[in-house]
């Protein structure tokens, strides 16, 4: 479960990277703070939404528009669901797979946090 103290790490946060390779995507943020996706993810804004999943390399540039970008917002959504806001570009939405295995994994300061959904 993630805590609040590790949703404090991603407000604020600068994302100054993504690595994608065979089976997931990596956001790294300047503070340290990294989310490896392995599971479906939603960005846009109202009306202007694309779907994309950690596994397909193709669909990393739909986050690359939050590149240099800060988060104003962080929360679970429905407990499980990763929400970051960025300043005036819209959401990323990280959406837990409900098989078992892990869908995404939270790195802060604080530990190793993955995420996963029965």
């Amino acid at each position: 479960m993630i805590s609040e103290s590790e949703m404090d790490e991603l407000r604020s946060a600068l994302l100054i990277g993504v690595t994608t390779g065979v089976g997931s995507q990596v956001l790294t943020f300047e503070n340290g703070v990294s989310v490896l996706i392995q599971c479906p993810f939603k960005c846009g804004s109202e009306g202007s939404e694309k779907w994309g999943h950690g596994e397909e390399v193709e669909t990393a540039s739909l986050i690359f528009v939050f590149l240099n970008h800060r988060v104003e917002s962080a929360y679970l959504a429905d407990g499980e669901s990763l929400v970051l806001e960025f300043e005036e570009d819209g959401s990323l939405i990280v959406v837990p797979e409900p098989n078992g295995f892990e869908s995404y994994v939270l790195t802060t300061r604080f530990g190793i946090t993955p995420v996963s959904v029965v």
